[in-house]
């Protein structure tokens, strides 16, 4: 559950970033239960059928998901994915041209380097949003699938973001230990069926995003760790940026409802949200990252830590 630390620097424009995978008390029991045991093949559900990209992508060898979520009517829920084996060597080429881009450097042990351009920080939120740009092809076809259900069923704006979450809560927790930055791009998380915290949390943005809910990711410098905030009218933990109230989303732990944190995640509250953009920059957040705190006013800081 890596999430980045800055460590100084200030005297130049690299960044030193540490990062690990983390624990936390009941947050770790989630994270390493079983829970329920994947619907049997032949147990009704829904099928939301393959999606593909590009179009001639063959669907035999679409990733397989099957997943439950007892939340929602019916609970099981099926469906696949299948991403183009050049699409794939292009995206992953996209993320190391990136961390080219801005300098990347492996510092070992989860730590890296890197130079952010100008109007980028700590946050991070530059990186999140040229990966988002470079998968937004790939995922859409996958949102369509679940934008296709959620009209079908006429879900509520709550049901239909417990439904994605479920999604990317059932695929498995891995750090990906030789990406740069930490960071699966979404389209691999999804393809691969693996990834971390922040990259399943972008991952699940898109998702959101492309039925129009609006959500940022939050990160936390002392618990190493990203998790969403989803703006929809939930019962559990909140966090305030810019006067409205965003819902805390676990990715990692499966079964996690909307409006769910681990309490010790929130000693400190130290929770600092970074809006990425997806569509265009007319229509998006300002380019800046914030701290807050959860149920309260965020508190602008002139140094952002990650």
């Amino acid at each position: 559950m890596k999430e980045g630390k800055l460590l100084a620097l200030a005297a130049t424009t690299c960044l030193f970033v540490t990062g690990c995978c983390c624990g936390l008390g009941d947050l770790a029991e989630l994270l390493t239960q079983e829970g329920d045991e994947e619907p049997a093949a032949g147990e009704a559900g829904v099928d939301l059928g393959v999606a593909v990209y590009p179009e001639a992508t063959p669907p035999s060898g679409a990733t397989r998901y099957t997943w439950r979520d007892r939340r929602l009517e019916p609970p099981v829920y099926r469906a696949g994915y299948a991403l183009g084996a050049d699409e794939q060597r292009d995206v992953d080429q996209a993320h190391h041209e990136l961390a080219k881009r801005l300098r990347y450097q492996d510092a070992g042990n989860g730590a890296f380097k890197w130079v952010p351009p100008p109007g980028c920080d700590a946050s991070m939120q530059c990186i999140f949003e040229s990966l988002a740009e470079r998968s937004k092809p790939d995922i859409d076809p996958l949102a369509a699938r679940f934008k296709a259900r959620i009209r079908e069923a006429k879900m509520s704006t709550l049901d239909a973001v417990e439904l994605l979450t479920s999604f990317v809560q059932t695929i498995p927790y891995e750090i990906p230990k030789e990406r740069p930055f930490g960071l699966m791009p979404p389209a691999l998380v999804a393809s691969a069926k693996k990834g971390d915290c922040d990259s399943k949390a972008l991952l699940l943005h898109m998702l959101l995003d492309a039925i129009g809910v609006d959500s940022v990711i939050v990160n936390s410098n002392a618990h190493r760790h990203a998790m969403l905030g989803v703006a929809v009218p939930a019962q559990g933990q909140k966090i305030r940026y810019q006067g409205r109230e965003y819902a805390f989303v676990e990715t990692t732990a499966k079964d996690a409802p909307v409006g769910w944190i681990s309490k010790e995640l929130l000693k400190p509250n130290d929770w600092v949200v970074v809006p990425v953009r997806i569509r265009s920059k007319e229509s998006s957040p300002k380019n800046e990252a914030a701290t807050g705190k959860a149920a309260e006013p965020p508190k602008t800081r002139s140094t952002k830590r990650r």
